[in-house]
C-alpha cells in the first residue's frame, strides 16, 4: 500500500455508498415488480418512490466524486483544486439527499392515506404533506446559501452561518416528520376490525421506520463532532456514511409496505387498497375495506335470492320480474358456481305531469 493511502476512510465511504445505492435500487424494483404482478398497474406513490431513487442515485454519484477528490483523507494531503472539487460535490450531495428523503416520505405518506377514506385521516395526511414540502424547500434553500455568494459551497474558507446549528435543525425537523408518518399509520391500523396479533404485525412494518430516526440521530452526532475538527476532510468520514445509511433506510422502509407479504396481510385484514388484481385466467376485481363498501354491497345483492327493486327515476306503478335459472350446476368450468339468469322486465306506468 502506498504511504499516502494509509489512514484513509475513502475506500470505506465508497464501498458503503455503492452498497447502499444497490440496496435502494433493489428495494424500489421489488416494490414496482410486486405491485405490477398483483395489480397490473402502478400508482402515484410508486412514482414518488421512483423519484426518490433517482435523487438517491444522483446523490451517490456526488458522494463518489467527493471521495475521488479527497473526502476521507487527511486535509494536508490534498491540493486546493481537490478541496474545491470535494466541497462542490459535498454541496450537491446534501441538496440531493434532502430531495431524496422528501420523496421517500411523501411516497409512504400517500400510501398510508390511501388505506382509509376517513376525512380526518386524509386531512392529517394533507397537513403532514404540506409540512414535509415546506421543510424540503426551507432545507434546500438554506443548504444552497450556507456561505456567502458566489462561493456558497466553500465551507472551509468562506464566511458561513453556524453549520452545526443547521444540521441540528435539519435532523430535528426530519425526526418530527418521521414521527408524524408513523403516528398516522398507527392511528389507521388501530381502527382495523381484526385481532390484536394481526394489528401488531401490520404496525411492525411501519414501526420499523424507527431505524431511520436512529440513523438521523447518528448523523447529527457525527456532524456535531466533525465541526470542531481541524482535519475535517478526514474526521468527517462518519457523516457521509451515516447520511447514506439514512437515505437508503428511508427508501427501503417506504417500499417495505408494498412487498407481497404485507400486501396480502392488508387484504386479509380488509384494508382499502382500491386497486384491481389479476390472475393467470383473466382479470379479477377485488374490493377492500370501507372505500369499496358500496361496490361490495352491490356484489352481494346480485347474488342474493331476494332482489331489491329500485324505483324508476320518473315514477313507476308496477314492475314484474321473471327469473329463469340456467342449469349449469354440473359445469366444471371456472364459472360453475355462478348462477346464470335470464330476466324479463315489463314496466308499465307513465310520467307524472
Amino acid at each position: 500500500m502506498r504511504p499516502e493511502l494509509k489512514n484513509t476512510w475513502t475506500p470505506a465511504i465508497n464501498v458503503l455508498t455503492w452498497f447502499m445505492l444497490v440496496t435502494a435500487i433493489l428495494s424500489v424494483l421489488t416494490r414496482l415488480g410486486t405491485k405490477y404482478f398483483i395489480f397490473r398497474k402502478w400508482t402515484f406513490d410508486d412514482g414518488l418512490a421512483t423519484t426518490s431513487l433517482v435523487f438517491c442515485i444522483a446523490q451517490s454519484i456526488a458522494v463518489s466524486m467527493a471521495t475521488n477528490n479527497g473526502l476521507g483523507q487527511h486535509r494536508d494531503m490534498l491540493s486546493d483544486l481537490q478541496l474545491e472539487s470535494m466541497m462542490k460535490a459535498e454541496f450537491a450531495a446534501v441538496i440531493l439527499f434532502i430531495a431524496s428523503i422528501c420523496f421517500s416520505k411523501l411516497s409512504l405518506l400517500v400510501f398510508i392515506r390511501n388505506l382509509t377514506p376517513a376525512s380526518l385521516d386524509r386531512r392529517f395526511a394533507l397537513v403532514l404533506g404540506i409540512f414535509i414540502g415546506l421543510w424540503t424547500i426551507a432545507s434546500i434553500f438554506s443548504a444552497a446559501f450556507q456561505c456567502d455568494v458566489p462561493q456558497t459551497w466553500n465551507y472551509l474558507y468562506g464566511s458561513c452561518f453556524d453549520r452545526a446549528a443547521w444540521w441540528n435543525y435539519l435532523g430535528v425537523t426530519n425526526i418530527l416528520s418521521e414521527a408524524g408518518i408513523m403516528g398516522q399509520a398507527l392511528l389507521v391500523i388501530v381502527r382495523i376490525q381484526t385481532d390484536l396479533s394481526r394489528k401488531a404485525s401490520l404496525a411492525s412494518v411501519f414501526l420499523i421506520r424507527v431505524i431511520v430516526i436512529i440513523a438521523i440521530i447518528c448523523q447529527l452526532a457525527y456532524a456535531s463532532q466533525s465541526r470542531s475538527s481541524t482535519d475535517s476532510t478526514f474526521d468527517a468520514w462518519a457523516v457521509p456514511i451515516s447520511t447514506q445509511v439514512t437515505q437508503t433506510l428511508s427508501i427501503v422502509t417506504a417500499c417495505s409496505p408494498q412487498f407481497k407479504p404485507f400486501l396480502d396481510n392488508l387484504r386479509s385484514s380488509g384494508m382499502g387498497l382500491g386497486l384491481t388484481s389479476s390472475n393467470g385466467h383473466g382479470s379479477k376485481h377485488k374490493t377492500y375495506g370501507m372505500s369499496s363498501f358500496k361496490n361490495s354491497r352491490r356484489t352481494q345483492d346480485t347474488r342474493s335470492d331476494t332482489h331489491e327493486l329500485v324505483s324508476m327515476p320518473q315514477g313507476t306503478h308496477r314492475t314484474i320480474v321473471t327469473s329463469v335459472p340456467d342449469d349449469d350446476a354440473e359445469s366444471q368450468s371456472s364459472q360453475s358456481n355462478i348462477i346464470m339468469e335470464t330476466r324479463t322486465w315489463t314496466v308499465t306506468g307513465g310520467l307524472q305531469s
